[in-house]
């Protein structure tokens, strides 16, 4: 009596099956200025972020927009190289920074590729308090 059996254990591929496509999971977090609140968005003028990730081998693009202020996304890919940028955008898709790199990342099946990027501030957001005070003593002379 023959004991052997078609079943296939999770994961392979059975006589003439096609290998199926591992996938894997590229988390991005994002702060401005090594901060994650909301108003650090609105300085920018930004209501979103743009992930842009570039298959190394095919070079097929994933993107994906998420609002700002969520400061975190997850994009499902397959695992392979990667190269890619994230942006912040306005409400009509513009740029409102310049695209700071993501990678080379590694992505596979097994584990989670985290990435942490932090924006500069926004251009004029650090110099408000100097300003300021460079008007003071204006002020002073004048009255």
């Amino acid at each position: 009596m023959d004991n052997t059996t078609d079943e296939t254990e999770p994961g392979e591929t059975g006589p003439g099956e096609a290998q199926p496509e591992k996938m894997g999971f590229v988390a991005v977090q994002w702060a401005i200025e090594d901060r994650t609140d909301a108003s650090q968005c609105k300085a920018y003028g930004a209501n979103a972020v743009e992930l842009m990730l570039i298959n190394a081998e095919n070079n097929h693009v994933t993107r994906q927009v998420v609002p700002c202020e969520r400061f975190d996304a997850s994009i499902h890919v397959t695992a392979d190289d990667y190269v890619g940028t994230i942006t912040l955008i306005d409400e009509n898709g513009r740029p409102v920074s310049e695209p700071l790199p993501l990678g080379p990342l590694e992505v596979s099946g097994a584990e989670t590729t985290t990435r942490r990027i932090s924006f500069p501030a926004a251009e004029g957001q650090g110099d408000t308090e100097g300003q300021r005070d460079r008007q003071r003593p204006r002020d002073r002379h004048r009255r």
